[in-house]
């Protein structure tokens, strides 16, 4: 008989930890192990391993596959009744306080919904600072950029931009050093007063009378070298005005050139009479006056001239200028109020409104609008109708380039197309085409049935036959539409109400053709004086209103 002997020994908790063990440090409590040594010959008994006295709150604890931890506990609530009852759940375990709570994984979808102040990034949508920005380093705007409300002209623009191009417009700019550029263009904007020809001009520096209303004319030299280009038998208009200088002097004064000396900017001028001056008082020139020529006498190629007048509110070309007073073969083009000719003649212009006068005109393309800037279309007559042609209602027809509305023929009537690129044919019931000219009544007829009565065999088939703009439009009658009435008379004339009333409503409803035979006509073992066969034929539009009504008749 074999002899064991069982020792039992208790060893205190000891720390995991070697940092701890190092300290000398031990828990207090229970806690601990024991460790049971069998010793002796045989089979040894088999232990029951150690035991963790928290062992029941480890076994609340669990995992998913996902490696998600839940916590199972006793959960205070009530019942229906309103009991306080406790049950049993498992819940997913709330952290107090995670390790990635501190920061995000990198693949964290939250990444993409703001923007890193640690590493380049980028922006998807506008980003509006409601403070000032500051940049500490190279800024770079690739698409350009704006300051201010930014309106892109040279006279009547706005605030500032610099496109992608490098192209930048704004209001003013200081250099301190030196301004830099390859190419400096001025733009100036100058105002007009009063009248301003385009043509040769001079200002007198000093007048030598010569006597008999002839004058010598010493012309001021515009730059060094200048010379004057004033010719022989010129008509010179000339204009002073020192009224804001005090001395009050301001009129006009036409001369006549007699010579010139060009090399001493010298001319020697006529006065012309009061009655040859548009104003009927002529004034002899004087210093600081200012001279154009107007036109020449004998030189045709000196006779026009361009001037642009605020007063007149118009832009006006003169030719075959000879003389002070201008006529009305003399206005060869005007753009703006038309001159005084052109009023009287009572033309249908709107007062207040600029017009061009011209003799001729060679454009390619003239493009009218209305007073709403809608440009005013003009209806183009394209013939026959085809399927594979392409028509316009108040479109720009790119071919041609005229603001188009098209007219075609079909079936003898003139169609207007109401929309812009259709492929269907003109009918009385389409929407893309309005009739416009041709027959527009609706008519009813019986198909020719070449029908020689026999009273002994009457047999016939009548079916009518609709058309609407020259159309055959039967198909769009509907039967209920079509009704069918008799009218008929016995031997002595007299009429067959009763009769005509029950055969009507014996052959209601027969529709868009009705097949006739002797019981039809109820001889009655007489002949009718008259019978008719009457269909009263209705069409009607896409909303069910009546579009035209008319009768087909037969009889014998």
């Amino acid at each position: 008989m074999a002899v064991y002997e069982l020792k039992i020994h208790k060893r205190g908790a000891r720390p995991r930890s070697e940092r701890l063990r190092e300290l000398g440090s031990e828990s207090s409590g229970n806690a601990g192990s024991t460790v049971v040594t069998v010793t002796g010959g045989s089979n040894a008994p088999t232990g029951n391993d150690h035991y963790h006295t928290n062992k029941a709150a480890l076994d609340q604890i669990t995992t998913d596959t996902n490696g998600y931890q839940y916590l199972t506990r006793l959960k205070e609530g009530t019942d229906a009744e309103g009991n306080e009852v406790y049950e049993q759940v498992t819940e997913k375990v709330k952290a107090g306080f995670a390790d990635i709570a501190k920061d995000l994984s990198e693949d964290s979808p939250v990444r993409q919904q703001f923007l890193s102040r640690l590493a380049d990034d980028v922006a998807k949508g506008n980003i509006t600072f409601e403070k000032m920005i500051a940049v500490l380093g190279l800024s770079l705007f690739k698409g350009g950029a704006q300051f201010g409300e930014f309106i892109k002209s040279l006279y009547a623009g706005k605030g500032a931009g610099i496109d992608a191009n490098g192209n930048a417009e704004f209001e003013s700019v200081r250099v301190r050093s030196y301004f830099e550029c390859v190419e400096f263009i001025v733009n100036r904007l100058a105002a007009i007063e009063g009248d301003q020809i385009l043509t040769e001009g001079d200002t007198i520096e000093r007048v030598d009378d010569l006597g008999d209303n002839c004058y010598g004319l010493h012309l001021k030299s515009k730059w060094d070298g200048y010379f004057t280009a004033q010719y022989p038998n010129n008509v010179l208009k000339g204009i002073v005005n020192t009224l804001a200088a005090g001395s009050g002097v301001y009129y006009t004064s036409w001369l006549r050139v007699n010579s010139v000396n060009t090399a001493n900017n010298y001319i020697e001028v006529t006065l012309y009479p009061d009655e040859e001056t548009p104003a009927g008082k002529n004034y002899p020139p004087c210093e600081m006056m200012k001279i154009a020529r107007w036109g020449n006498q004998t030189d045709k190629t000196r006779q026009s001239c361009i001037y642009l007048s605020s007063t007149e509110g118009r832009i006006v070309r003169l030719t075959g200028v000879t003389k002070p007073i201008i006529d009305a073969a003399n206005y060869g083009a005007t753009f703006g109020t038309l001159p005084e000719f052109l009023q009287a003649m009572d033309l249908p212009t709107i007062e207040g409104q600029d017009y061009v006068y011209a003799r001729g005109l060679i454009v390619q393309d003239i493009i009218r609008i209305d007073y709403q800037g809608k440009p005013v279309c003009t209806v183009v007559d394209r013939g026959a109708w085809s399927a594979t042609a392409d028509y316009y209602c108040e479109a720009l027809n790119p071919t041609t380039g005229v603001y188009e509305i098209s007219d075609v023929w079909y079936n003898g009537c003139k169609y207007r197309c109401a929309k812009t690129g259709t492929t269907t044919a003109p009918a009385w019931n389409n929407t893309d085409w309005a009739m416009v000219e041709g027959n527009p009544e609706f008519t009813v007829e019986f198909a020719d049935t070449d029908y020689i009565f026999d009273p002994d065999r009457f047999n016939l088939t009548l079916s009518i036959i609709a058309k609407l703009y020259n159309m055959d439009v039967t198909a769009d009658i509907l039967d209920a539409d079509v009704q069918w009435t008799r009218y008929s008379e016995d031997a002595d004339g007299v009429e067959r109400v009763i009769s005509d009333q029950a055969w009507a409503l014996k052959r209601a409803g027969a529709g868009k053709s009705i097949d006739l035979t002797i019981d039809d006509c109820d001889f009655n073992g007489y002949m009718p004086k008259t019978i008719k066969f009457i269909a009263t034929v209705t069409l009607r539009d896409g909303m069910g209103n009546e579009a035209g009504t008319d009768t087909a008749i037969f009889q014998y």
